[in-house]
């Protein structure tokens, strides 16, 4: 379910030029969505359904979601075969995973 702290966040990151890059830990490269697109992308995937807890803002652009949980902490899922035992954590928050994000200017 995409929330507005979920939308915000994603607002933010993308405001902050953190759009697409490079990542310095697996899966080594980012696309945030946009904001507007957020629940389409989650409904699509089907992401409740498959992950429930779960909530898609990104993926690293070659078949895995990057995901948030209800705690915050960031998480890769795969987008094929999708199912919470899968999720691997890959950060404790957005801000620690900032720090492994390249920024866009």
């Amino acid at each position: 379910m995409v929330t507005m702290n979920i939308l915000q966040i994603v607002k933010d990151l993308r405001d902050q030029g953190y759009t697409e890059g490079e990542l310095s830990i697996d899966p080594e490269w980012y696309v945030i969505f946009e904001p507007e697109n957020l629940a389409q992308y989650n409904t699509e995937y089907e992401v409740a359904k498959y992950a429930p807890g779960f909530t898609a803002f990104g993926s690293s652009g070659g078949g895995e979601l990057l995901v948030l949980n209800e705690k915050g902490q960031v998480f890769t899922l795969p987008a094929i075969g999708m199912e919470p035992q899968y999720a691997d954590k890959i950060s404790e928050s957005i801000e620690d995973f900032k720090s492994f994000m390249e920024r866009n200017h």
